[in-house]
């Protein structure tokens, strides 16, 4: 029975250790061979070993699109990643109470996260548009605004504005994990609370927040390593430009690939950013498992 047990476990994960394998391991191995190289498509390839990799070194140390480009993903990563968690947890505290029609507003929040980044993308460039975006005519509509920015062509405000339209795509995602981690609390916590005589703020602080952390955790990561990765708003929404301001590392990858066709250079880029990731997330995990609680 144990054996027929293996061979029908096998089976059913044939199909996606199939998939895993061909559309993964292969190509990771096929990518990394391919930062060994130096080629451009067109001729053929010639082997350079750690060349591109020293070349990306020598980038990050003298040059300066590479470090403004980390900068760029540093800057994204950091200011999206704690608002969004913010405004998740304040959305989900406020879905978790007993009113009427709060079903349809955790549909409504949640809409979001189930459109494509790409069509999103596109929405908010029509919004932030300086000539008839509907931002700029609220803005303008206001007696105290005499003038409003030109958001997506201005170096200033370029980054801000997707990093505001990011947190508004991620919000429903995020809240409603956090709402489901809110849901998991035993009420036996919050009736002691209230029988030792803690008000509202002293109940979130000292009870949900600390039960809550496995669900922070989980979020911070994730939104950390796809911070890093960010890609689909930059490329519908600027492009890059105001060169170099909202270049960020993904960005950077796609560019030197195809369209300076360097694919060594590019690929050996690919695996920086997988070890700065994995080097991340490893820091992250060893240092929240200090205040993660899993008790609830």
């Amino acid at each position: 029975m144990r054996n027929r047990g293996g061979v029908m476990a096998a089976a059913f994960l044939a199909p996606s250790l199939v998939g895993l394998v061909f559309f993964s391991v292969i190509p990771i191995i096929g990518a990394f061979v391919v930062s060994l190289l130096e080629w451009d498509i067109l001729t053929p390839p010639r082997y350079v070993g750690l060349a591109n990799y020293a070349k990306i070194w020598t980038e990050v140390v003298h040059g300066d699109v590479l470090r403004q480009v980390l900068g760029n993903t540093l800057y994204f990563t950091f200011a999206t990643v704690p608002l969004a968690m913010v405004v998740s947890l304040a959305i989900a505290l406020l879905m978790n109470r007993k009113i009427w029609g709060v079903a349809g507003f955790r549909v409504i929040f949640f809409l979001p996260s189930m459109t494509s980044l790409v069509a999103l993308s596109i929405v908010w460039r029509l919004m932030y548009n300086p000539d008839y975006g509907i931002i700029n005519k609220v803005l303008l509509a206001l007696p105290f605004v005499h003038s409003a920015p030109g958001w997506l062509a201005d170096p200033h405000w370029a980054m801000p504005a997707i990093i505001l339209m990011s947190v508004w795509a991620g919000l429903g995602y995020n809240a409603v994990l956090y709402l489901a981690g809110l849901q998991g609390i035993s009420s036996s916590f919050y009736e002691a609370a209230r029988i030792d005589g803690a008000n509202p703020w002293q109940t979130f602080r000292h009870v949900t927040w600390p039960l809550l952390s496995p669900t922070t955790l989980f979020i911070f990561t994730m939104s950390v390593i796809a911070g890093f990765q960010v890609f689909t708003q930059i490329y519908m929404m600027t492009g890059g430009a105001p060169t170099p301001q909202t270049s960020v590392y993904v960005y950077h990858v796609y560019s030197q690939a195809f369209t300076s066709f360097k694919l060594g250079y590019a690929s050996a880029l690919a695996f920086v950013l997988f070890l700065m990731i994995l080097c991340v997330t490893l820091a992250q995990l060893s240092i929240t498992r200090r205040w993660v609680s899993y008790g609830s």
